[in-house]
């Protein structure tokens, strides 16, 4: 089961039940997805045991950074995961070489302010060549243990760009990127890509995704419409493109066009 798999269940789980994400008790499964999308992260968070994956733990690590970059809040993972659990992720810290402008995702200090948008804008375009192979492939190619470890910065990262540089192409580049089927099974990289998007309609409107809406995966816009990112006269924008845009036969597809009839006002 690779990461395509664990976001499309997930968000074709959170399509047919009203709940808002992680208010349930999501399948264990599809854990990472729910607690990438939360809107209560942190209830999520402190769900998982103290022997759960790993990889709970970075995600939740990545969430609380956005929390400080974006909303300002301080709060500390430790008061969210379990002890054992925000132990291994502290040892997880420890083992890694982080460069001494991301310290502070270890330490849980305040963040540098400005973060400067080069060492951003560096974090982005090694991931761009190192896993998702664009604009072109002669950088080295990450392996899977390389993009859990870079995760943290590159959340951080995204979160710079799109608070500080919402024009950098960087963004649009990173929507428009799909990740093939070496996505693990956290689907991580396909986080980093919704956001992305979300950041590019945030910043541009969805008039700007409709001349290319067939280059957008529609998970991307899925996602956009359940989390209510898009208010209602975009809504109606996208509903009146896709009604004048023939039927691919897709899963994805289908449950977008559910997505944003049952999104738009009656």
């Amino acid at each position: 089961m690779c990461g395509h798999c664990t976001e499309r269940a997930a968000l074709a789980e959170r399509l047919a039940t009203p709940t808002p994400w992680g208010a349930a008790s999501p399948d264990p499964l599809l854990l990472p997805v729910h607690l990438q999308e939360a809107g209560d992260w942190r209830q999520v968070a402190s769900t998982v045991a103290g022997g759960g994956d790993l990889v709970l733990a970075i995600i939740a690590l990545c969430r609380a950074a956005c929390a400080r970059l974006m909303q300002g809040e301080r709060a500390s993972l430790r008061d969210v995961l379990a002890p054992a659990l925000h132990a291994r992720l502290e040892h997880w810290l420890a083992s890694l070489d982080l460069p001494d402008a991301w310290t502070w995702l270890r330490d849980e200090a305040p963040a540098p302010c400005p973060l400067p948008l080069a060492i951003a804008r560096d974090e982005l375009d090694a991931y761009l060549a190192g896993w998702l192979r664009v604009p072109h492939a002669l950088a080295p190619a990450w392996d899977e243990t390389m993009l859990h470890e870079r995760l943290p910065r590159l959340s951080a990262a995204l979160d710079v760009l799109h608070r500080d540089a919402p024009d950098d192409d960087r963004l649009l580049l990173l929507a428009l990127s799909s990740p093939g089927a070496t996505s693990p099974f956290s689907a991580i990289d396909l986080w980093l890509q919704r956001r992305a998007v979300r950041a590019v309609i945030a910043h541009r409107g969805v008039a700007f995704v409709l001349p290319l809406l067939e280059r957008w995966r529609s998970g991307t816009l899925l996602a956009a419409v359940l989390r209510g990112d898009l208010d209602a006269p975009a809504l109606q924008v996208l509903h009146a493109a896709m009604a004048q845009r023939p039927d691919d036969g897709t899963e994805g597809t289908r449950d977008l066009r559910i997505a944003v009839e049952q999104a738009l006002p009656r």
